[in-house]
């Protein structure tokens, strides 16, 4: 686990524009600079590419039916291997594929690019294809897929539609096992509740169950401070992972020199800094313990340091 300082808050802008989608097929031609569309203005009509990651012969199978459909759209379309002149070039690719029984559940990309690079439009599909079909090549099955896709490819291109109308599945949520988090051991000032209260809430907001009664995991957490001068101390925060009959699953350390009496009186924003500094390694720490790996080197990327006292809360 990474272990990090937090001396600093950053801040960053995002910057978004958006724009009407241009119509080139179902309007008149309009010159437009910028547009995908009309960036080679006199080459016409779509190089539809064999699909990749299909076997042959259905991935060129599907080309020749993605071509068929545009033409009763009045798209001008073209099954080809290598693009020479047309203005643009539709390529469709496997990104998931399961076989479930007697068919082939798979999700293919459709990406249609101008002769520049520029993506004019992008749509995931989800179909199901027969086995039979997949492996031997079926024109009727390739028909079926390519009228969805090019119905939907269509409405983009003409502004009808968002550009992706099937967004990529997201990512399997981590499996964290139930925790209690406890009072916070040699914590000055008001720490012992306020630094328990600040890691339980980072810990409910990134998913993870409070179970105070039948928890699998318990969290202890514990603070020690140590003189160096009259005006600075060494302080650690230690939290470990425990099972409910004490055994010991691997813990999280955070470290730094800070002035000497700084958590002497009301945590406040202090807490919350210092529970999101351990935040993504007490995470990570019970991801494993989640997933059954069971216990975790201790501190084994190094030292990090407690939140200046002044860090407001994040």
């Amino acid at each position: 686990m990474t272990l990090r300082l937090i001396s600093a808050c950053v801040c960053a802008s995002l910057f978004a524009a958006c724009g009407q989608v241009p119509q080139p097929f179902s309007q008149a031609p309009r010159v437009i600079a910028d547009s995908p569309f009309l960036d080679t203005p006199t080459a016409v009509g779509i190089a539809i590419m064999p699909v990749v990651g299909v076997p042959s012969p259905l991935d060129v199978q599907l080309s020749e039916a993605m071509a068929e459909k545009f033409e009763t759209h009045d798209i001008p379309a073209e099954p080809v291997t290598v693009n020479r002149g047309l203005g643009f070039t539709l390529q469709g690719e496997i990104e998931h594929a399961d076989t479930t029984g007697p068919q082939v559940a798979v999700r293919i990309v459709w990406r249609l690019k101008s002769r520049r690079g520029a993506i004019a439009a992008d749509y995931r599909q989800t179909a199901t294809i027969p086995i039979a079909a997949w492996q031997n090549g079926d024109r009727g099955a390739a028909g079926v897929v390519a009228v969805e896709a090019a119905g939907k490819l269509t409405q983009i291109i003409a502004g009808d539609a968002p550009a992706q109308v099937q967004p990529a599945p997201p990512p399997p949520r981590p499996t964290f096992p139930n925790v209690s988090i406890r009072p916070v051991d040699g914590a000055p000032g008001d720490g012992r509740q306020a630094l328990q209260l600040a890691v339980t809430q980072m810990l409910l907001e990134n998913g993870v169950r409070r179970d105070d009664v039948t928890p699998d995991v318990v969290l202890n957490c514990t603070v020690t401070a140590t003189p160096i001068n009259a005006t600075l101390q060494r302080v650690e925060i230690v939290w470990r992972a425990q099972r409910r009959d004490g055994t010991d699953l691997g813990n999280v350390k955070l470290e730094n020199t800070i002035p000497a009496g700084s958590l002497d009186g009301p945590w406040g924003p202090t807490a919350f800094a210092i529970a999101n500094a351990a935040g993504s390694d007490l995470l990570q720490l019970l991801v494993t313990i989640g997933s059954g790996q069971g216990k975790t080197p201790a501190n084994p990327a190094g030292n990090t340091g407690v939140a200046n006292p002044q860090q407001p809360r994040r």
